[in-house]
């Protein structure tokens, strides 16, 4: 494809920049496209993480001078899309999902308001946009739900070059007799019931005593992080729960590859970046199968429907121990992660910014 059909100038918005945030990574990888590609482009946001400092530009930056069209990534409410109402510029929308406030109402109410507010803008967005990207079928149906006449889906996309790391070795050490041992990578937060991992452990040690659960995420709702450390002393289970936090790149990859099993529970997912995390380091994958869960999965992974914890138990100990089992689940894990490879999303990317000049 000629890059002349491509826009020369062609800019990203976002409302939050945050290093190893699943929206943030796909930005900076398709700015890295948009420059190879002879596009100059620069990312912009309302609040930036200091460790992205000169890497993010502040939003009250950004000029939009004569563009045609700028990229926006939406997720939440946000003063941004509004002020996107007011420029003349049409908009790339990349749809990354609302959580429903629902989840949020009697935790954080603050935030619940955030998130309708972001359904809301989800909405007005529509008349300004000249062209609708999902990073999941799940999100290309929420757009059309609410008026959208023609979207595409551009998965996230992950960049294998920064899963290539050495294992860090004091963690391996650590991990070492935490067996089994079952992983969930995701913000605490509560869409992605971590509560419910915490009881489906609870179950399997009855048969493996010396089970153990890694959470991995920012501790992202104040309040929830503290009852799921509650319910893990009500439950007897303070030497089988690790809360980690966020974590380095090298710490993230090095629990990848200890874990025997990623597990999720999550009742809302835009699109559930782990599951592919999980893919590329061989790590089979048992997930409730809610939202974007059966689109990214397809027919990899183990997914249920129902939450019955005891029977899950069984599952997760034939999934751990089944060395053969196992290996189909790998196999048909490497197959789909095709799907998720730079060279997939950077062709489909490219052919979608060449339609804008057909409009």
């Amino acid at each position: 494809m000629s890059h002349s059909q491509l826009p020369t100038t062609l800019h990203q918005l976002l409302v939050g920049a945050t290093p190893g945030d699943a929206i943030t990574d796909q930005a900076l990888l398709l700015r890295q496209w948009l420059r190879e590609w002879g596009v100059q482009s620069d990312i912009f946001a309302e609040h930036i993480h200091p460790q992205l400092d000169g890497e993010i530009r502040p939003f009250i930056q950004y000029r939009p001078t004569n563009q045609p069209w700028v990229i926006y990534h939406h997720s939440i409410g946000s003063d941004l899309a509004d002020a996107l109402l007011t420029r003349p510029q049409q908009i790339i929308l990349i749809y990354h999902n609302v959580t429903p406030p629902e989840f949020f109402d009697h935790i954080d109410p603050a935030w619940a308001a955030r998130a309708a507010r972001g359904q809301a803008q989800t909405a007005t967005l529509r008349a300004h946009t000249a062209l609708a990207l999902a990073d999941s079928a799940y999100n290309a149906r929420e757009l059309e739900k609410v008026g959208y006449e023609e979207t595409a889906v551009l998965p996230i996309t992950l960049n294998t070059k920064a899963y290539d790391l050495p294992s860090n070795p004091e963690l391996v050490a650590s991990l070492a007799q935490k067996r089994p041992l079952l992983l969930f990578v995701g913000r605490i937060a509560p869409n992605k019931r971590q509560e419910d991992l915490i009881k489906l452990l609870y179950y399997y040690r009855r048969i493996r005593p010396q089970a153990h659960l890694l959470l991995l995420g920012d501790r992202w709702v104040v309040g929830y992080d503290k009852w799921l450390e509650s319910l893990v002393a009500d439950w007897g289970l303070a030497d089988g729960v690790t809360l980690l936090g966020k974590v380095s790149q090298t710490d993230l990859v090095t629990c990848y590859r200890e874990a025997d099993l990623y597990v999720s529970m999550s009742e809302h997912e835009g699109f559930g970046k782990p599951f592919i995390e999980s893919m590329y380091h061989d790590l089979p994958i048992l997930a409730y199968s809610a939202a974007s869960v059966p689109d990214t999965l397809a027919e990899a992974g183990v997914q249920f429907q129902q939450k019955d914890f005891e029977r899950l138990a069984e599952l997760v100990d034939i999934l751990v121990s089944d060395s053969a089992l196992r290996q189909r689940l790998i196999v048909k894990q490497q197959q789909r992660l095709q799907q998720f490879l730079p060279q997939t999303a950077a062709r489909i990317f490219q052919e979608q910014l060449a339609t804008l000049k057909e409009r």
